[in-house]
């Protein structure tokens, strides 16, 4: 994955990831890691916690990350075993050794969770869900978390759907403290709602506190979703209708992601980075774009051969412009 072609210089075989020199690889990302800290875009990906979810932190170094989601257990099952502090305990230490703040952390949650569902018991196990991931969060010090709004399966009103979603919001809310509830918008797919930006408005509209909750828009989503991404000045026509409809205050990331689908075609189908229908332009636009400073930037990409996280994280860095 990656732009058109421009000439630049290949990496030797041993500085790609996983070659049979990782150690330098890995010193030379942390290298990496340290050129970009004084840029005001926070790019990282979607790491994994296996082994320990303090372990994190040492995947986002090891890719050149400065920014990165997670998520906070199984994704195959409603219940999980107890976070263990300990285990809570040595991710803080590993965030604040490493100079990684909460801001730049964004948890995903469950696709189990659907909490506009129309069925009792989905609904009821989902908003249970919400409550549990929000106080996992707070066992880690984290202040957001990112999560796919809902589905109304056809059988209920879009208002109906967006009606339950609020609510579980506010029951979780008033459970667990302070973690803030990002909505992230969707491709339009099915019976999902927030392709709209106009959903995602009427979701935040009947939260009772709204400075706990915001969105994060995924580039992918949003192309799928209609957004023309991809045509010049596309990326800042997006973020002006989503200020009128929405209001920029409540961005708090984007996932970035291109896409195999093309516009408006309503599939979550993500592509690596210059690759897809959207193209290297619009992500040059994104990570020169002012108003999407100090917030996560986060890969969700497939990712292949020579082109994983850690290229197309150094790709994204060398399309800033200024730091």
């Amino acid at each position: 994955m990656g732009p058109r072609k421009t000439g630049a210089k290949k990496r030797k075989p041993e500085e790609a990831l996983g070659g049979e020199k990782r150690g330098e690889d890995g010193e030379e990302r942390e290298d990496r890691r340290r050129k970009h800290r004084g840029n005001k875009k926070y790019i990282g990906a979607h790491v994994g916690i296996q082994g320990g979810i303090w372990k994190a932190v040492g995947s986002c170094i090891e890719m050149g990350g400065s920014s990165f989601a997670l998520f906070l257990g199984s994704q195959r099952s409603w219940k999980r075993p107890v976070l263990d502090h300990t285990a809570a305990d040595k991710f803080r230490e590993q965030c604040a050794l490493q100079g990684f703040v909460p801001a730049h952390i964004l948890p995903h949650g469950s696709y189990l969770m659907n909490c506009g569902s129309p069925k009792e018991d989905v609904f009821e196990k989902s908003q249970a869900l919400l409550v549990d991931e929000l106080s996992r969060c707070s066992l880690l010090g984290l202040n957001l978390y990112n999560f796919h709004p809902g589905s109304s399966l056809g059988s209920i009103t879009t208002k109906q759907c967006v009606d339950k979603i609020a609510g579980a919001i506010n029951h979780a809310h008033q459970q667990i403290p302070a973690v803030v509830t990002v909505l992230e918008n969707m491709s339009g797919q099915g019976s999902t709602v927030g392709g709209k930006f106009s959903e995602l408005k009427s979701i935040i509209d009947e939260v009772r506190d709204q400075t706990r909750v915001g969105v994060c828009l995924d580039t992918c989503h949003a192309f799928a979703a209609g957004y023309d991404l991809a045509a010049e000045g596309g990326v800042k026509a997006m973020l002006d209708e989503f200020d009128q409809q929405v209001g920029l205050h409540y961005l708090r990331a984007i996932h970035l992601n291109d896409s195999k689908g093309k516009l408006g075609c309503n599939l979550d189908r993500h592509e690596d980075i210059g690759k897809g229908h959207i193209g290297i332009s619009a992500f040059r636009d994104i990570v020169n774009e002012p108003r999407l400073d100090n917030i996560p930037l986060i890969l969700e990409t497939p990712g292949r051969p020579g082109f994983e996280y850690a290229e197309q994280i150094e790709l994204l860095y060398s399309l800033c412009e200024k730091q």
